[in-house]
């Protein structure tokens, strides 16, 4: 039953996390404004193209990695890595970004977005060890 389950894990996590960097891209490019959740307003036209190129085509290029890499000849395994070492940097930077910034992060939003990725890349180094 557990070796079941880690094929299952271990096989669907590059798309599980490709599927969430392609919808956060897609959502990003249709809608830079959502980024006022984070109290950065774009109010040029010339911000709104950067958010889109930058923020929504990184993540609709990593979603391509991780959903055909396949393609090219990455491995599950390092599909995985890739998708593993994007969340633990993200979220690890979120940490230290907020002790920059001298939040109380305990709490707060950015503590649980954090503490997400870093799951999201522990579950990611898990799958790509088996």
């Amino acid at each position: 039953m557990m070796n079941i389950m880690n094929r299952i894990i271990s096989r669907s996590y590059p798309v599980i996390a490709g599927l969430i960097f392609l919808a956060l891209g897609f959502l990003t490019l249709v809608y830079p404004d959502i980024l006022s959740y984070y109290s950065i307003f774009i109010d040029v036209p010339e911000s709104r193209i950067a958010i889109r190129a930058m923020i929504g085509g990184g993540e609709i290029g990593i979603a391509i990695i991780l959903l055909i890499g396949e393609r090219v000849g990455l491995s599950l395994q390092q599909r995985s890595f890739i998708a593993a070492v994007i969340f633990i940097s993200v979220g690890s930077i979120r940490f230290l970004a907020s002790s920059f910034e001298g939040l109380e992060i305990l709490f707060t939003q950015p503590l649980r977005e954090a503490s997400i990725e870093i799951m999201l890349g522990i579950i990611g180094f898990w799958a790509a060890s088996k």
